[in-house]
């Protein structure tokens, strides 16, 4: 009858086995004696037993003895798990270690390491660098424009009209640093600036016979400095804006293709990761970012939310209102689509907006007219039973 071995892979080397006994066993080092090696050896040895029937751990380990012209097989798991029991007492007496504390040490290091290179290849994730690029454009976008107000209410004390004529802060801020008080607004300072005549010669006017007070040196020091603020802020975001739109085309073109890149980096975010978007499903995706609606519903019993995140496409939010569900639940499929697409294939797919845009023009031209309002009767059907006291008291 044909012997069984095993080939038992620890920490600190192989282990050659034939039921309960160690035929031998070898200290596996990359510098002196690498594992491939280490497993042709010992199925050498194997052959020379007389074992024909020989078990390896995993794949590449059969790979590495089949070179040797042995045909092994997989362990399952419950014999994986047998001999993961014994391995500190195997690590002993095959003589790869010294005692208990030291197998014990060497297992604790080996899984330190592996959590560690776990942690260096999630943490190396260019998605993961995308989600925190958005975060970070999201963040700069509410300080840039508490910033930009901040610099307008300020500078309104001394030149009101000014900020009430530019709409555009950035564009006030920059004039601020320029020309610094009322007095300083000239027409040689305002031509070439994009601005009409009659807008022109409006704050020159204005300044002329301007309502606000005065401004100190150190007033109008710090007011520019925070209009400087501003622009740098500004400057950096449209680098950061970059860095996300050619990011998301890289590793999520059809994402882009269908959401465009800062909507799909959002939703990317929101969800965790391209590998999460991956899986969710079109109707999680149309209504991320509207938890807080989505919760309020189902506590309360009023309308779920149609759409979160994606009420930003230009698609939804620029249709009527009878449309926009509808809309976000088409493009929320064709992003659930476009994400695995660019998860498990990473390439582009050709047609994915033609088809987005077909359905989407059969939409407009199906629901072109908005429903029939409800009677009343309708509406209080739709409303849930109003809970009892218990009812109440047993949802705290």
């Amino acid at each position: 009858m044909a012997n069984d071995g095993v080939i038992y892979e620890t920490e600190a080397g192989l282990i050659l086995l034939s039921g309960d006994t160690i035929l031998q066993s070898l200290p596996t080092d990359e510098e002196k004696l690498s594992r491939s090696e280490a497993y042709r050896r010992l199925g050498e040895k194997a052959k020379e037993r007389g074992i024909s029937g020989l078990k390896v751990r995993s794949r590449e380990a059969a790979d590495s003895l089949r070179d040797s012209g042995l045909q092994p097989t997989i362990l399952g798991e419950e014999e994986v798990q047998a001999l993961d029991e014994k391995k500190v007492n195997l690590m002993v007496s095959s003589g790869l270690v010294l005692d208990e504390q030291e197998a014990i040490a060497m297992i604790r290091k080996t899984a330190i390491g592996a959590a560690e290179d776990v942690i260096r290849e999630e943490s190396s994730r260019p998605d993961l660098h995308l989600v925190q690029a958005i975060q970070g454009l999201d963040d700069l976008d509410k300080f840039l424009n508490n910033t930009m107000t901040r610099v307008s209410e300020w500078y309104g004390l001394h030149f009101p009209e000014l900020t009430q004529m530019i709409q555009d802060n950035l564009f006030l801020c920059k004039l601020i640093v320029e020309r610094g008080r009322r007095d300083g607004f000239n027409r040689e300072g305002l031509d070439g600036k994009g601005m009409s005549e009659k807008k022109v010669e409006a704050i020159l006017t204005a300044s002329e016979r301007s309502k606000g007070g005065e401004l100190s040196d150190r007033d109008l020091e710090r007011i520019k400095g925070l209009a400087e603020l501003a622009i740098r802020l500004s400057s950096e975001r449209e680098k950061l804006n970059g860095y996300v739109e050619s990011g998301m085309k890289r590793i999520a073109p059809n994402t882009v293709v269908v959401a465009g890149p800062t909507i799909g980096a959002r939703l990317m975010a929101k969800a965790g990761g391209l590998d999460r978007l991956a899986v969710l499903p079109a109707s999680t995706i149309q209504i991320l970012g509207a938890e807080k609606a989505l919760f309020r519903s189902l506590r309360t019993g009023a309308k779920p939310p149609k759409h979160g995140i994606l009420f930003q496409h230009q698609e939804v939010h620029t249709a009527p209102k009878w449309q926009r569900g509808k809309i976000a639940r088409t493009i929320a499929n064709k992003v659930a689509i476009a994400a695995r697409i660019d998860y498990y294939r990473g390439t582009e797919e050709a047609g994915l907006r033609s088809t987005l845009e077909e359905r989407l023009d059969q939409i407009k031209v199906k629901y072109k007219e908005p429903p029939p309002p409800r009677s009343f009767k309708q509406k209080n059907r739709e409303l849930p039973p109003p809970r009892s006291f218990k009812q109440k008291k047993r949802m705290r």
